[in-house]
This record gives C-alpha cells, sequence and structure tokens, in this order.
C-alpha cells in the first residue's frame, strides 16, 4: 500500500473521531443560527484576511494578530455555539498535535522526555504521551544533534 493511501486510510479514521464529528456538530449548530452563522462568518473572513497577509508578508502586524484575538474573545462571550466549536476546535488540534508527533516519532526516532527542553516537573507527563506514541514498542531512539537545537532557547541548566 502505498503512503498517500495509508493517509488517505488516516483521513478516513480520523473523521471518525469525537474530536472531528464535535467539530463538525460545532459548527453545524452555528450555521443552524443566522446570528451566530453572521458573526462567525465575519470572523472567518478576518481570520483569512490576516492568514492571507502572513502568506504574502511573511509578518503578521501584531495589532491585526491582537484585534482577531480579541474579536474571537467578544464573539465567545456573545455567541455561546461560537465559543462551543472553539472549545470543539481546540480539542481537535490537540488530536492533530498528537498525530503529527506520531508520525515525526515513526521517521525520525522516539525521544524520550529527558531529551526535551521542557521543565522538570512536565517531564513525567511528556513520557507517559511519548509511551502511548510508541504503543508499547521499542522505538529507536531519536539522536539530537547541535544542529538541531540551533534557534532553540533551552531553559537554564538544561542539558542534553
Amino acid at each position: 500500500m502505498s503512503y498517500i493511501d495509508k493517509a488517505r486510510e488516516l483521513g478516513a479514521a480520523l473523521s471518525q473521531t469525537p474530536e472531528i464529528q464535535g467539530l463538525k456538530a460545532a459548527e453545524a449548530s452555528i450555521m443552524a443560527d443566522p446570528q451566530s452563522q453572521e458573526a462567525f462568518i465575519q470572523y472567518q473572513e478576518k481570520e483569512r484576511g490576516l492568514v492571507t497577509t502572513q502568506m504574502l508578508s511573511k509578518v503578521v502586524p501584531e495589532k491585526e494578530s491582537l484585534a482577531l484575538l480579541d474579536l474571537k474573545v467578544r464573539l465567545m462571550n456573545k455567541h455561546p455555539l461560537i465559543k462551543a466549536y472553539f472549545v470543539q476546535q481546540q480539542k481537535f488540534e490537540k488530536l492533530m498535535a498528537m498525530v503529527n508527533l506520531t508520525l515525526t516519532t515513526a521517521m525520525h526516532g522516539m525521544p524520550s522526555a529527558n531529551d526535551l527542553p521542557i521543565p522538570e516537573e512536565l517531564k513525567g507527563m511528556a513520557q507517559q504521551i511519548l509511551d502511548r506514541i510508541g504503543g508499547g514498542d521499542s522505538i529507536e531512539k531519536m539522536q539530537i544533534s547541535p544542529e538541531m537545537l540551533k534557534g532553540i532557547k533551552l531553559p537554564p541548566g538544561f542539558n542534553l
């Protein structure tokens, strides 16, 4: 089976997750309510404009980013359906982060929590996530080179 077929299979499996189903249901609820729909469409247009600006200039004006964030907060406070959508979107983003981390570790090897530039108090939780991604199988350990760390600011006293 080709990697494209595997990607389609993954997409089909992900579409059945509670995170995706919840996101679709939340969006359908917004579209069924005219006031929420109008407000949400305005938000999406502003967000698209910001993304377009970023793609063209590679720099997003801080004022525009803050204005979009302010609009998002105001919409969430005024429209419960929009708030529910953003809550579901956050769950979806967590799912996709886990999928991306799983793919990355399958390609490059599995780091241990001690290899990660995170505070000591989070390493136990991080190791649990890494163990879950590994599925209990022994995965080749990721080799972290100094080049990989260029541009990354490590916490004080952190050694690899």
